[in-house]
């Protein structure tokens, strides 16, 4: 059920309530307003059984104590209720009216009583009610048997008073609920308007998502109120998914890109092999030296395309977050091993080694080498012959720290910051000429990450480039 639905049944309701509540005080207030009458008509009893006999016709009735001569001036205390009383006689089956002091000068006809009703009513002293009709107001009636003539005797008084104040009270309750009414459906209103207005404002911004705008908030509200913790939320929740969609579309762009530079790194030595394939089907390739040089090339491509393959293993297991072979590694030692590999590479270059005391990490050997030996295979092919290359470890507090630098031509910033990407070149043809894929710093990244650390890259044009890997400690080597 809708808000609006709820607050207009909330009103119906209120209603209803007011109207059972109306009808109750208006019923108790005229039984209440009955009962006086009541309580006058009994107290008459008295004073009009002493006024005179009620007896059958003919007798003298007109004398002192008649009822005739003494009801409109009885003295004392009877005299003002008289005053509005109506009294009757049952005799041959009907009331004969005796007293109607009440209509002396009014047009207003007196109460029209069956005698049944009055001689059970006397029987039972029990008061009720008789209709007017026309002019004539309704009368409540009270009989009772007089003891010295055996007769019915009737008293009536108008009940014009007690309908005009019942009459009175139901305009005063009818206005009072019909106010009531109009303020609460002023408030169901405004709490409606209140109510809605967020919500229509979510539906906008969420049918605008649904087209595809994420950009789209809900406007900020008062916290303090529960339409503006929903906002708050949404908003929040909306942030969320609209940096998860575009994450999203970057990792699809990577994908993408990643799909295309391998295509393109593999196409290379896959198109050489087939060339020299097709050459020697041919028959192309006559001469013995040919033929060694064409396998010689092939070879070599396909150790490139394999070299290749491998680095993109490497990459999609790290990606998959596979375990590691984790055991106890000196880090020190890892770069020692390493720096000594790059020096049976190149000779020629000079390679110092800066190391710390054992350094324990946990981690898998062969990829904390493969880091090791990237750095300085980066190093080795991106800096001019003889360029000095320093491999150097070092603690930090509970971090292992391994630092390869080189005094190369550097980085440019905007280099620098592609750096770990993967497939980028800042010299494509130069790097696929010395066998590089580009892969190198991007499974350096990978493999420090899987391991729980960080790697960062500092260049700059004329001063060289320095790699920082830290790796968090697990203890010491030996229990000297």
């Amino acid at each position: 059920m809708s808000l609006r639905s709820r607050v207009m049944a909330g009103i119906a309701l209120i209603a209803v309530v007011l109207g059972i509540v109306t009808v109750a005080i208006t019923r108790i207030t005229e039984n209440n307003l009955l009962g006086q009458v009541d309580r006058q008509l009994a107290e008459a009893v008295g004073p009009i059984r002493n006024l005179g006999d009620f007896g059958p016709p003919g007798r003298d009735r007109s004398g002192p104590g008649s009822p005739a001569r003494d009801a409109p001036d009885a003295p004392g205390g009877p005299s003002r209720s008289l005053s509005s009383l109506y009294i009757g006689v049952v005799r041959n089956d009907r009331v004969e009216t005796v007293l109607t002091p009440g209509l002396r000068g009014e047009q207003a006809s007196p109460p029209s009583i069956d005698a049944g009703t009055a001689t059970a009513a006397a029987d039972s002293s029990q008061a009720f009610t008789v209709m007017g009709s026309g002019a004539s107001p309704d009368y409540r009636v009270l009989s009772y048997t007089d003891d010295r003539s055996n007769t019915v005797v009737t008293l009536a008084m108008p009940l014009d008073s007690v309908d005009a104040a019942v009459a009175d009270l139901i305009k005063v309750e009818a206005a009072g609920a019909l106010v009531i009414l109009a303020a609460l459906g002023a408030l169901g209103w405004w709490v409606i308007h209140l109510g809605v207005r967020p919500v229509k404002t979510m539906t906008g911004v969420a049918t605008s998502i649904a087209a595809g705008d994420l950009s789209q908030r809900v406007p900020e509200a008062d916290e303090r109120t529960e339409a503006g913790e929903l906002a708050a939320a949404l908003n929040t929740m909306l942030g969320h998914i609209e940096t998860a969609f575009e994450e999203r579309i970057r990792s699809e762009a990577r994908l993408r890109a990643f799909v295309a530079d391998a295509s393109h790194e593999l196409r290379t030595p896959v198109a050489t092999i087939r060339g020299y394939a097709e050459l020697y089907r041919t028959r192309g390739l006559e001469s013995p030296g040919a033929l060694d040089d064409a396998m010689a090339r092939t070879e070599a491509e396909a150790i490139r395309m394999g070299s290749l393959v491998e680095d993109l293993l490497t990459l999609a297991r790290a990606d998959q977050d596979r375990p590691l072979d984790v055991a106890p590694v000196d880090l020190s030692e890892l770069a020692a091993d390493a720096a000594a590999d790059a020096r049976a590479v190149d000779p020629d270059r000079p390679i110092d080694t800066a190391l710390a005391g054992p350094l324990q990490v946990a981690g898998d050997q062969a990829r904390l080498h493969q880091v090791a030996a990237n750095l300085l295979t980066n190093a080795l092919v991106h800096t001019p012959p003889g360029t000095p290359v320093r491999v150097a470890t070092s603690r930090d507090g509970d971090t292992a720290v391994l630092t390869i630098s080189d005094d190369g031509p550097g980085m440019t910033p905007e280099t620098a910051a592609r750096a770990f990407e993967r497939f980028y070149r800042a010299d494509p043809s130069r790097s696929r000429h010395s066998g590089g894929s580009g892969l190198g710093l991007s499974i350096v990244e990978s493999m420090a990450k899987a391991h729980h650390g960080t790697v960062a890259l500092d260049s700059g044009p004329g001063h060289g480039t320095t790699v920082t890997v830290r790796l968090p400690l697990s203890g010491p080597l030996s229990p000297e």
